[in-house]
C-alpha cells in the first residue's frame, strides 16, 4: 500500500507535468475562432446593436489558465504524496488526505459547472447580430476591418461560412459585395471539397457568387457548428482525462486513510 500510494502519486506528478505543459501550448496558440468572438464584440459595441453582456466564452477562453493552475497545484500536491508515503508520516498523510478530498469535490463541481456551458446565447446569437454589420470593403485599422480579417481566418482555417449556414451572408446589411449572385466573403471559399490545393484567385470568386446550397462542392457548412465541434471534442478529452485522475485520486485517498491509521 505504501509504495502503491508512491507509485501512483509519482505518476499523478508527471502528468500534472505534462498537462502543464500541454496548458501552456494551448495558452500561447489559441484557436483563432477565440479572437472572433472579441472581435465581433467589438463590432456589436461599436454599431450599438446589441446587449453583449451574455456573450461570454470565458469559461473556454480562460481554460488553458485554470489548466495550467490545476497542474501546478496537482503536481505540487502529489509530490507531498509521495514524501508522506515514503516517510509514513502521520501529520503529513492527514493533510495530503484533506487537500485531496477538497481537491476531488472541487473537480465534480468544476465538471458539472462546465457541462453546463451554453453555447445558443453565448455564441450563436451575438455571432449572428455581428454578421448583419459585416463590411467586406472596410477603412484600414477599424473594427470593421479587424472582424473582417478574423471572421474570414476562422471560415478558412475551420472550413465553414456564416454562422448557422453560408446563407446568413444575406443578412448583412451594407456589405459593400457586388450584390449580383450568391455573395459570401472570400474566407468561405478558399477551399473545395476533394482538391489538396487551396483555390485559385478565379475560382474564389467563381465560388463567391455560387448558390447557398452547394454544400457538395464547396465547405458551406455553417462555423457555429465547426465551433462546438471543435469545443465539444477538446471538452470530451478533458473529461476523460478528469475522470481517470479522479478514479486515481479517490484510490490514493484510500490508501492515505490507510496509511495514516497504520502509522504511529
Amino acid at each position: 500500500m505504501k509504495y502503491s500510494l508512491f507509485f501512483t502519486n509519482f505518476l499523478v506528478f508527471v502528468l500534472g507535468l505534462v498537462t502543464l505543459g500541454f496548458g501552456i501550448w494551448v495558452l500561447v496558440d489559441k484557436p483563432s475562432f477565440l479572437d472572433l468572438f472579441s472581435s465581433a464584440q467589438d463590432i456589436l459595441n461599436e454599431h450599438d446593436i446589441a446587449d453583449t453582456s451574455s456573450f461570454e466564452i470565458g469559461v473556454y477562453a480562460g481554460a488553458p489558465i485554470i489548466l495550467i493552475v490545476v497542474a501546478v497545484l496537482t503536481s505540487l500536491i502529489a509530490f507531498f504524496g509521495c514524501c508522506g508515503a515514503v516517510k509514513e508520516n502521520k501529520c503529513m498523510l492527514i493533510t495530503y488526505f484533506i487537500i485531496l478530498l477538497a481537491i476531488f469535490i472541487a473537480c465534480i463541481v468544476g465538471a458539472v459547472f462546465v457541462n453546463q456551458g451554453e453555447f445558443e446565447d453565448g455564441i450563436k446569437k451575438p455571432m449572428n447580430e455581428a454578421v448583419t454589420k459585416y463590411n467586406d470593403s472596410p477603412a484600414d485599422d477599424s473594427q470593421d476591418a479587424a472582424f473582417k480579417t478574423i471572421f474570414n481566418e476562422v471560415q478558412a482555417e475551420l472550413r465553414c461560412c456564416g454562422v448557422e449556414q453560408a446563407a446568413d451572408w444575406k443578412t448583412a446589411e451594407k456589405p459593400n459585395w457586388d450584390q449580383t449572385g450568391a455573395n459570401k466573403p472570400a474566407g468561405c471559399c478558399k477551399w473545395s471539397r476533394g482538391q489538396d490545393a487551396e483555390n485559385t484567385d478565379d475560382q474564389i470568386k467563381e465560388c463567391r457568387k455560387a448558390d447557398y446550397t452547394m454544400t457538395e462542392k464547396y465547405y458551406f457548412k455553417g462555423c457555429y457548428d465547426a465551433f462546438t465541434e471543435e469545443i465539444t471534442k477538446q471538452q470530451d478529452k478533458i473529461f476523460a482525462a478528469a475522470i481517470a485522475t479522479i478514479v486515481v485520486m479517490f484510490l490514493n485517498m484510500l490508501c492515505a486513510f490507510a496509511l495514516c491509521t497504520m502509522a504511529e
